[in-house]
């Protein structure tokens, strides 16, 4: 047993912690650790103080090893800010690279989690992490993704705008997608001119909008981008030429029954119509 304590202590070398014991179970591996750091900072002003005010119990899951869970039942320690000035009288120390407030997961847990819900989502990668021998739910996954920070979108030059949904026949909003990458840059509420306007002037950067053929989407660019100019996107284009060509098939369709007429020196041929396929 001793042997496989120093082995801990190896694999938690530089976090911050000491292994005291490891209990092994069938489907289970408990660590007990304590804080090997001497003094941490207090989050109100950021004194560094290594006077312990009172000790408690943390219990937080870590990553699997060998098909077992991993729990680390860590003696945390409330420490008393030195700072007079400060708000906080104590505080709870947080290991770097290994605890945050309120977390009942290692940082590297929460990362690895995170990941599969990115790659995955909800459902399949809760299905997932069962494999993994990590019991989670597909709702605690979307919540991880929902914590993420929203990435603040780069310069746009060329945008392209489109709505949709989101009550079909009552409401909808607008997406914005950059044209060059393919990926959605913003979500606006509502689909009118006014939030258009608003965002774009926000984004002087943009010289082109590509968009449908909506009168919103163009007097929104015209009033907030006027410096844009303004292309039809190729899979409405290609939807009204579709829809044109209907419209005169259908005005013609008399004309395309009569047979095809035969040319000289092919008397031979019988006669088709555009309806038949000839398969010689």
């Amino acid at each position: 047993m001793g042997d496989v304590v120093r082995l801990a202590d190896l694999l938690f070398q530089g976090v911050g912690v000491e292994v005291e014991e490891v209990v092994l179970g069938d489907a289970e591996v408990r660590l007990v650790v304590r804080s090997a750091v001497g003094s941490a900072a207090c989050p109100g002003c950021g004194w560094r103080s290594s006077r312990v005010h009172c000790y408690y119990q943390r219990c937080l899951a870590d990553r699997p090893v060998a098909g077992r869970q991993v729990r680390l039942d860590l003696r945390a320690r409330r420490l008393v800010c030195g700072n007079d000035s400060c708000e906080r009288r104590t505080f709870a120390e947080q290991i770097p690279d290994l605890t945050r407030r309120h977390a009942r997961r290692t940082n590297a847990l929460t990362a690895q989690l995170t990941d599969i819900a990115l790659f995955l989502g909800g459902r399949a990668g809760a299905s997932l992490c069962g494999r993994l021998a990590v019991t989670i739910g597909k709702d605690t996954l979307l919540r991880l993704l929902r914590a993420l920070p929203v990435p603040q979108p780069e310069s746009v030059p060329c945008l392209g705008v489109d709505e949709f949904a989101v009550r079909r026949g009552r409401t909808y909003a607008t997406i914005l997608v950059d044209m060059h990458t393919h990926r959605p840059v913003d979500v606006l509420a509502d689909r009118t001119a006014h939030t258009l306007a608003a965002w774009l002037r926000g984004h002087p950067e943009v010289r082109v909008v590509c968009r449908d053929r909506a009168g919103s989407f163009r007097d929104g660019a015209h009033a907030g981008a006027p410096q844009a100019r303004q292309v039809a996107d190729a899979w409405h284009l290609l939807h009204n030429l579709a829809e044109a060509v209907e419209r005169v098939v259908g005005r013609h369709r008399a004309d395309l029954r009569e047979p095809l007429t035969v040319q000289a020196g092919q008397d031979d041929v019988r006669p088709t119509t555009l309806g038949e396929v000839d398969v010689h």
